[in-house]
């Protein structure tokens, strides 16, 4: 197949959707010919080594009239796809992207399916719901997110493909000697990095350590709390890694605190290398990956049932989850299984359209 993936928003460069995008398309270009069209150039390009990537040269703004930017966009788009023809499927990262996208095809007058692969819950896109009409199909990322599509776009092939994670030469992280906790994300309000903060304070009788590995708007704000909060020496500040769990010497646990999470890739990082997980039981995707066999879910917003969880985890007479129980749990995920997922789904997609053309 000849696949294009669009891209319709800027990109860092250091998020989970450049994440699960190299991954499947590593995979895919196997037995594919895949293309990642960039809405623009990367803040940051290093995730794009080995991807065959084409950036818009035409400047997109969203404070322009949405009807102006959506022919601008289908414009820029076409030109780019009229030189990659036959085009097989085109799958989209977000609505100004599906709309813009099948504007182009109908520009170019060719029958090419459009897919959506939304990284966000589906009420982040409420205002865009016409355009993600346009769409022939939806992949959703979680079972959640795939009974939101279910329920607004019943008349659309709607597939669960999930997110990626990569298991191949990926070892198991030591158990340290006391408890070291673990963060790795964006430092962003909707992180509630500082409730992980809070529930510790009161912890402050034990011997552990916070590593918290990213950066953003919320840092200068973290590092204040943990000033006032008196756990400022527990706490080891590791910035934003390319390759974070290459700074991971040992865990103790992985904690997850977010208002909202459309699957949760990092707990699957954190399971494959042996690394229990506690994770808020927000919409959707945890809910989903935690259980018994390999961690903890607590009341969002209920710091003292994560206090209480995180004082297990210290205490060493717990019974706690092995390793092995840890990895065996995600992997469903493993890159090869979901590309096939996402091979399968796409193939569906296609031949329902074929189908419905007949």
């Amino acid at each position: 197949m000849n696949i294009i993936f669009v891209v319709d928003i800027l990109l860092s460069g250091r998020g989970g959707m450049e994440t699960a995008l190299s991954l499947i398309y590593h995979e895919l270009k196997q037995r594919h010919n895949v293309i990642v069209i960039l809405r623009g150039a990367s803040e940051d390009n290093t995730w794009e080594e080995g991807i065959r990537t084409i950036p818009l040269s035409q400047k997109l703004s969203d404070l322009i009239p949405r009807n102006v930017l959506l022919n601008i966009y289908s414009a820029a788009l076409a030109k780019v796809m009229k030189d990659l023809l036959p085009l097989d499927i085109i799958v989209s990262t977000g609505p100004t992207g599906v709309k813009a996208a099948t504007m182009a095809v109908e520009r170019l007058n060719v029958q090419v399916p459009v897919v959506s692969w939304l990284h966000f819950n589906l009420d982040f896109y409420y205002k865009f719901f016409e355009d993600l009409r346009a769409a022939d199909g939806h992949l959703a990322i979680s079972e959640g997110n795939l009974k939101d599509l279910q329920c607004v776009f019943p008349e659309k092939q709607n597939k669960l493909v999930y997110n990626p994670v990569k298991f191949d030469n990926v070892t198991y992280v030591k158990r340290p000697s006391y408890p070291v906790f673990l963060y790795v994300g964006r430092l962003a309000k909707v992180k509630n990095v500082d409730h992980i903060m809070m529930a510790l304070a009161p912890l402050q009788q034990n011997h552990f350590e916070l590593h918290i590995i990213g950066d953003g708007k919320e840092y200068k704000s973290l590092l204040e709390l943990s000033n006032q909060l008196g756990i400022e020496d527990r706490i080891v500040w590791h910035g934003w890694r390319k390759d974070p769990w290459d700074v991971v010497d040992s865990a103790s646990s992985l904690i997850l605190a977010s208002d909202i999470e459309p699957f949760g890739l990092v707990l699957i990082e954190a399971l494959s290398r042996g690394i229990p997980v506690i994770s808020s039981n927000c919409k959707y995707g945890p809910r989903e990956i935690v259980n018994a066999s390999n961690g903890w879910l607590y009341e969002p917003n209920n710091l003292e049932q994560l206090t209480s969880i995180l004082g297990g985890v210290m205490d060493v007479g717990q019974p706690y989850p092995s390793p092995e129980a840890c990895r065996e749990s995600v992997r469903t995920y493993a890159v090869q299984s979901i590309a096939e997922r996402f091979e399968q789904a796409l193939f569906d997609i296609s031949t329902h359209r074929a189908a419905q053309q007949e």
